[in-house]
Parts: C-alpha cells; structure tokens; sequence
C-alpha cells in the first residue's frame, strides 16, 4: 500500500487535471476468457473532490501473483476531451505460476462535468 500512495502523490489530484469534471462513475466487470459468467463486477462511483488521477485496480483472482489493471492514462484522456461515457479494456499484468494470469478488466464510465457543453 504504501507504493500506491507514492504514485497516487506523483499523480496528483483529479480536479487538477480535468478541473470541469463533476461527477464519475465506472461500471467494471473482471472476466475469465472462454468463462460464461462474469467473475466479478461493481461500480465504483468515484468521489471527484478527493480522487486522485490514477486509476488502477487490483487483480481479484487469489492465485495472481503481482497483478492488477492500470488504466489512468485512457480515462485521463477520455476526461480531457469531455467524454460523457466511455468504455475500455485492459488485460492483467500479473502471472499465475509459470503463466500469465488471463483476466480481463472491461469498464464503462460516465462522466458529467461543469459549465457549457464541449
């Protein structure tokens, strides 16, 4: 945790870098290739007065070694341009044994935002 807080200080405060943004919301789902059910989905409504700019979430399989999904720079861009919703994937980075764990993170934001329309 404590390497977490060193790159949520390096990448400073949320409402300095999209200062307009109002509100954020991703709906995140984690799935297994070839899995027929989700394994995991929430949304997490993120407090904009508060967040920091980095978006990166932990791998929830147990058996993942070192992995986790980094998508601060594709929100950070989608927020820049005023996206209102947007959507993406990103792949773990972390290995299971000797492979490379499979997961998949998919997310679908909302965003609203301050003052006249882009």
């Amino acid at each position: 945790m404590l390497l977490r807080g060193k790159r949520e200080q390096a990448a400073g405060k949320l409402l300095q870098k999209v200062p307009e943004l109002a509100s954020l919301n991703l709906e995140i789902r984690e799935t297994r290739p070839n899995a027929l059910t989700n394994d995991t989905q929430y949304i997490r409504r993120v407090v904009v007065e508060h967040a920091h700019a980095l978006f990166e979430m932990p791998c929830s399989y147990s058996s993942c070694d070192n992995g986790g999904y980094d998508v601060t720079q594709e929100i950070l861009s989608a927020l820049a341009s005023r996206s209102a919703r947007f959507e993406g994937e990103c792949a773990c980075r972390g290995s299971c044994g000797s492979e490379f764990c499979s997961r998949v993170l998919r997310y679908v934001a909302t965003a609203t935002y301050h003052g006249p329309e882009a």
